[in-house]
C-alpha cells in the first residue's frame, strides 16, 4: 500500500542497499516495467539496463547519504543525497543529487529521475 511511511522506507532501503553494494536489493524496489533517467534528460533505462547502470555506477564501493529530508507527495518522493564514488586513480568523485521516485499503486518505484549536472560533481583526493 502506498503511504508516506512506505515511501520513506523505500528511500531508506534504497540508500542502505547502495551502501551495502546490494544491487539486487535496489532492483527489488522497482516495478518490472520501471524506467530510470539518470541524469534527467538522458535516455531512460529499462529492465537489465537498470541493473547494469547501478552495477557500473556503484561497484567501486560508493557511499551515499541523505543531505536533507525526504519530500513526499501523493505518489512521489524527492530526496537530496550525496554520493561519494571511489575512482581507480584513488580519487573520490562527490556528486550532489536530487532523486525523484514515482510510485505505482502497489508501492513499487515505477520511475526514477535523478537531477544533477556538472556543477554538482567534484573530485577530491581520497
Amino acid at each position: 500500500m502506498l503511504t508516506p511511511q512506505h515511501m520513506q522506507q523505500t528511500v531508506d532501503q534504497y540508500i542502505a542497499a547502495i551502501n551495502a553494494g546490494d544491487m539486487q536489493a535496489v532492483m527489488a524496489l522497482y516495478t518490472d516495467a520501471a524506467t530510470v533517467e539518470d541524469p534527467a534528460g538522458t535516455a531512460p533505462k529499462r529492465g537489465d539496463e537498470i541493473l547494469q547502470f547501478y552495477t557500473n555506477a556503484f561497484s567501486g564501493g560508493a557511499k551515499v547519504e541523505l543531505t536533507g529530508p525526504v519530500r513526499i507527495s501523493a505518489k512521489a518522493a524527492a530526496f537530496p543525497f550525496r554520493a561519494e564514488i571511489g575512482k581507480d586513480d584513488g580519487q573520490v568523485m562527490v556528486v550532489e543529487v536530487i532523486d525523484i521516485f514515482e510510485f505505482d499503486p502497489a508501492g513499487k518505484v515505477a520511475r526514477m529521475t535523478a537531477y544533477f549536472g556538472p556543477t554538482n560533481v567534484n573530485v577530491r583526493s581520497a
